[in-house]
Order: structure tokens, then sequence, then C-alpha cells
């Protein structure tokens, strides 16, 4: 029988699966409901939980064959790989960067509670880890750093509420922010110079207050650069964030603050 899908954002995918005890015939319809749904939705892998039954039950495609996998558990792991991963749980288009091993072992019990082991590795392994996953309540927003989490739950937000598409996706670094570092760094090495007047000369002093001068009238062309290309990866990359523009307001007012701080320092402290 085909059964509905848990998609998000249906906190039930968050259950912890309960390890599988009587191999009987509720657990043959189980099996039999899940190999119907994941060919109805033509799918490669279903976890029980997908379709709102928490219990440690997998099956996936392998090649031709459809694998049975009760009480799946990983013994062994071998590499990293970065993935642009997806699943059914999520709105179709939506993908995010993740590590997941690039060769595992599990062991399982089939159907009738036998034992059995599989070594997986690429395509079938991510598979599989996403499987497992979702056995213990996670789905791939764990895999993701504080930040990285909270941009990925504001576009599916977003999404949920129908105020964006996934057409592009979203980089791990903005261009823009490179600018913004060279500015904040150039900003940093005139701040340093401030000792100067305690150490060097006055003819050094005056070498040191040229210098500063150059790099405190190449910080507005950064800060220039960095505010015109953010406003293009705004248009870009506008699932990326519900608040690009006012993030990139507010940095640019940021900076022009620190900019003028330094900028008083060296005509005032510097200037020989």
């Amino acid at each position: 029988m085909i059964k509905e899908l848990i998609t998000y954002p249906d906190e039930r995918i968050r259950y912890i699966s309960a390890d599988i005890r009587k191999f009987d015939d509720e657990l043959f319809e189980l099996l039999e409901n899940m190999r119907d749904t994941m060919e109805h939705h033509d799918l490669d892998a279903l976890s029980a939980i997908q379709i709102a039954v928490p219990y440690s039950a997998i099956i996936l495609k392998k090649g031709e064959e459809i694998v049975e996998m009760i009480n799946a558990r990983l013994i062994s792991t071998e590499g990293s790989e970065e993935i642009d991963e997806v699943n059914p749980y999520f709105p179709k288009g939506f993908s995010a960067k993740i590590k997941r091993y690039g060769k595992i072992k599990v062991v399982y019990e089939n159907r009738y509670g036998e034992s059995h082991h599989l070594d997986a590795e690429g395509e079938l392994s991510q598979r599989l880890q996403r499987q497992i996953d979702f056995l213990f309540g996670g789905t791939l927003l764990d895999k993701l750093g504080k930040k990285e989490r909270r941009e990925v739950e504001e576009i599916l937000v977003s999404q949920h509420e129908g105020v964006y598409d996934f057409g592009a996706s979203c980089p791990r670094v903005f261009v823009r922010d490179y600018f913004k570092k060279g500015a904040k760094y150039l900003m940093a090495g005139v701040a340093l110079t401030f000792i100067a007047p305690f150490i060097v000369s006055p003819e050094w002093r005056a070498m040191i207050y040229t210098l500063d001068k150059i790099a405190l009238a190449l910080v507005p062309v950064l800060m220039a650069i960095y505010f015109l290309y953010a406003q293009h990866e705004a248009k870009i990359y506008k699932q990326c964030t519900s608040c690009q523009i006012g993030n990139i307001i507010g940095t640019t007012a940021i900076m022009t603050g620190q900019l003028l701080v330094v900028a008083l320092g060296v005509f005032f402290w510097i200037a020989p």
C-alpha cells in the first residue's frame, strides 16, 4: 500500500526509530508498504520514519536488487567527501553542501532476523548514510555549522511560505566578503602604525604617514566595490537570506565609521 511521505516541516522526522524485535507479519506488511511507496515516488531508498512509522527499517536499491535492512548500524567508516545533498523530506529543488563518509560498512538484519553486512562507497554510501540519519532523528541540517544552518533554515521557511524558489544554490562564501576583508585588513594595518611615534625616528614616521594615506585611500575603493558587488549577489542569491540588503548597508556603515576613526588617528597622531 502506498503511504504518504513526511515532508518539511513535519517534526515527526525527528522521532528516534525503535529497534525491531519481532520479525513477523506486521514487519512484512511494513516492508511491502515501504516498497510500494518508494516505487510510487520513484525513490532509491526509504526509511520507515519517512512514512511516519518510527521503526528501524530501511529499504534501498542496489543495482537491480532491493535490499531490506532492519536495525542497521554503521560499524566502520573511511574517508570523507563533500556532496551537494538532496532528499525527499525537503522541498523539491533544495540542496545543501555537507560532508559524508566515502566508504562505510553496515551490519543489519533481514526480514527474517538473519544477520548481514554491506560494504558501500560512493553514491550508495551517501544514500545509506542519509537513511541511517533518519533512523536517529537526524537530517542534513544537523551536518551544517551554526551559521550555515541558520541561513538554510531561513531559506526553508521562506520557501515553505512561497516567498522564494531555489533557482540558484547558495555559495559557501560570497565574493563580496573578500573585498570587505581587504578593507578591514588595510585599516587594521594602519591602526598598528599608531605605535610608530614611540619607536621610530621622524624620518621613518614621515614615510609611515605617507604609506598610511595610500592605504586609507584604497579602503573606500574596496568598500565601494564591496557595496556594488554585494547588490549584484543579493539579486542572484535572493534565497540565501531574508535580510541581505539590510546586512550590506549595515556592514558598509560600520566600515565607514571604522575608516573615520582610523583616518582621524593618522592625521592627528601619525602626521609628523
